[in-house]
C-alpha cells in the first residue's frame, strides 16, 4: 500500500513539475512609425515654456493638484514636475518628481491631480488653508517643470 502511495506522489510530482518560462534569444522589435502615431519631441525646459501655479493639498487629501501653462506654441503631450517639500522653518521633508500625461495645446492651462505624497494624510499645504482641527502639519512647496514632450509641428 506504501509502495502505491509513493509511486502515486511520484507521477503526480512529474506532472506537476513547473515549466521553464525565462525565454533566451529574444529581440526587441522596432515598430515602423505610422501616419496614426504621434511624433513627439522631449524637452528639457527653458525657463517659461511651462508655467506652474495654484498648488493645493488641504488636510486629509489624498491628492494634490496644481494648474500647468502650456507657453509654448506647440501640443504639451507629457510634462514632469519636480516637487520639494519643506516645514514651516526651511527643512525639506520630501522631494519626488511628479510624471503626468497631459493634453494641453498651445497656451492653454490644465489642472493637473496626482496622488498625494502624504499617505497618513497629516500634513495640509500652508496657502490651503487653516484646517478646523489643529492637529495638521502645514508645508510649503518648491515646484519646478523638468522635463516635457511636444507634439511635432503645430
Amino acid at each position: 500500500m506504501k509502495t502505491v502511495l509513493v509511486i502515486a506522489l511520484l507521477l503526480t510530482a512529474l506532472s506537476a513539475s513547473a515549466d521553464k518560462t525565462t525565454r533566451k534569444n529574444l529581440k526587441v522589435r522596432c515598430i515602423e512609425p505610422t501616419e496614426a502615431t504621434v511624433a513627439a519631441d522631449t524637452v528639457t525646459l527653458s525657463p517659461g515654456m511651462v508655467a506652474l501655479s495654484g498648488y493645493d493639498k488641504p488636510l486629509r487629501s489624498n491628492k494634490e493638484s496644481l494648474y500647468v501653462t502650456n507657453a509654448t506654441r506647440r501640443h504639451l503631450l507629457y510634462v514632469e514636475i519636480e516637487i520639494t517639500y519643506f516645514d514651516e522653518s526651511g527643512r525639506q521633508l520630501h522631494k519626488r518628481t511628479a510624471k503626468q500625461n497631459v493634453d494641453i495645446p498651445a497656451g492653454e492651462t490644465r489642472q493637473l491631480t496626482f496622488p498625494s505624497w502624504d499617505k497618513q494624510r497629516n500634513m495640509y499645504y500652508t496657502l490651503s488653508g487653516k484646517p478646523r482641527t489643529s492637529n495638521g502639519t502645514p508645508y510649503t512647496v518648491k515646484a519646478v517643470a523638468g522635463k516635457a514632450c511636444y507634439r511635432e509641428g503645430r
